[in-house]
């Protein structure tokens, strides 16, 4: 069974049923000595008698209530032989019950919720807490984050994540077909031209520069292109074809290298896209970039230009502290300069807080009731008693000074009459 701890509140409490327990007997005693005292004089007169009166009824008073409290709590005198006493040590289910019930039904219902929540614009006082305690949540957001981050995304971990999720979105891309439909828009929209005449231009300058390699690479083609006039006059006109492509790819779409392309690249494209067997090739080739070294080193570049980044910016106090505040500022401003803002995280809340008690109301009743059931008899009873014992002892107070007063009307009463 559990033990019950408790506080230094109840321990206040504890203090003062103690005081007033003390008080209470204390009167009780006192009224006791002032019978015993004034009994044997009573016949002296009638306010003798009158004062004994008092003390007698008072004494009554006082042990009727003495125990009616002491009753609830436990057998008085240790009588178990006595009917209903012990009240809450006997009705220990039947009051957990009923305290989880009432807390229930009171306080953890979506109505009860609901009406509460929608006296209070949560998303204004939210914003004004904010923004009256704003120097002081940046400072303390500053302080925790970087410590809070590095828990959470240290550099190992980014790292890892990193090159994981690099990993894995290449090996679910195919290669061919994503550079297919990369293509495609761009070949539309006539975006490789300027690539293709790059290309040209580069071949143009080579060819240029190279004529005697150029012509022997055409002798290897046909020997009669290495003779020296014929092979000049190929050359020439290699040059000349070259540049003119040059000149009217932007141009002359009937030109020999649009009508080239257009008539190449779409079947590129769709071969890119649809055939098996260039597919598993582009498969290959991406398994050796993955493995190559130049990857792997490009991987690394790019994780440590992360963490670089990341770093800086946490070990920058001055440029962290902006930043929040900056984003505070923000969002404090779009909640107060927009109603349908606000509307919105006020239901938002309020929905949420009310599907959270309709589906844990009934489990926060079961966790009381389960809680006071968990405890020792014993001492369930000695917190109910430590809780409301002090104001009970003002019953037994009370009764000594009421009974007192009932019996000295009676006996004025009895005398008079």
């Amino acid at each position: 069974m559990e033990k019950y701890t408790y506080t230094d509140e109840n321990e206040k409490l504890r203090k003062k049923l103690r005081l007033m327990k003390i008080i209470a007997t204390s009167l009780l005693v006192f009224m006791t000595l002032i019978f015993i005292i004034f009994k044997r004089i009573e016949g002296r007169g009638l306010l003798y008698s009158s004062i004994a009166a008092f003390a007698e009824a008072s004494m009554v008073g006082a042990l009727a209530d003495w125990f009616a409290v002491v009753a609830l709590f436990k057998h008085p005198l240790g009588l178990r032989i006595i009917p209903h006493t012990a009240i809450i040590a006997n009705n220990k289910s039947r009051i957990a019950r009923a305290l989880s019930n009432f807390v229930v039904s009171n306080f953890f219902t979506p109505d009860i919720i609901k009406a509460k929540l929608d006296k209070v614009s949560i998303s204004e006082t939210v914003a004004g807490y904010v923004e009256k305690n704003r120097d002081i949540i940046v400072k303390a957001i500053v302080v925790r984050l970087p410590s809070l981050a590095d828990s959470f995304i240290n550099d190992e971990k980014v790292g890892t994540f990193i090159k994981k999720q690099l990993k894995n979105k290449a090996e679910d891309i195919s290669l061919y077909p994503l550079l297919g439909k990369g293509l495609s828009p761009v070949v539309e929209s006539g975006y490789h031209k300027p690539l293709v005449k790059g290309l040209l231009n580069a071949t143009y300058k080579f060819i240029s520069d190279n004529k005697d390699k150029t012509i022997l690479v055409l002798g290897g083609i046909n020997k009669t292109f290495a003779l020296p006039i014929i092979g000049d006059l190929v050359y020439r006109k290699i040059l000349e074809f070259v540049i003119r492509q040059i000149e009217e790819i932007d141009t002359n779409e009937e030109a020999e290298i649009n009508k080239l392309l257009m008539s190449v690249i779409p079947k590129l494209i769709d071969d890119m896209k649809n055939s098996q067997e260039l597919i598993d090739k582009g498969e290959a080739l991406k398994g050796q970039i993955l493995n190559s070294d130049v990857y792997n080193m490009a991987v690394n570049v790019l994780t440590e230009e992360i963490l670089d980044y990341k770093n800086s910016y946490f070990e920058n106090g001055t440029k962290l502290e902006e930043k929040v505040s900056l984003l505070i500022d923000t969002v404090v401003s779009g909640i107060n300069n927009n109603d349908t803002l606000r509307e919105t995280i006020d239901n938002t809340v309020i929905g949420g807080v009310e599907s959270i008690v309709s589906q844990y109301g009934d489990r926060v009743g079961s966790l009381i009731y389960e809680t006071m059931e968990g405890w020792e008899t014993k001492d369930m009873v000695d917190k109910m008693e430590v809780q409301v014992g002090a104001d009970l002892q003002y019953i037994r107070i009370n009764g000594t000074v009421i009974g007192g007063l009932a019996g000295l009307v009676i006996h004025l009463l009895s005398q008079l009459f």
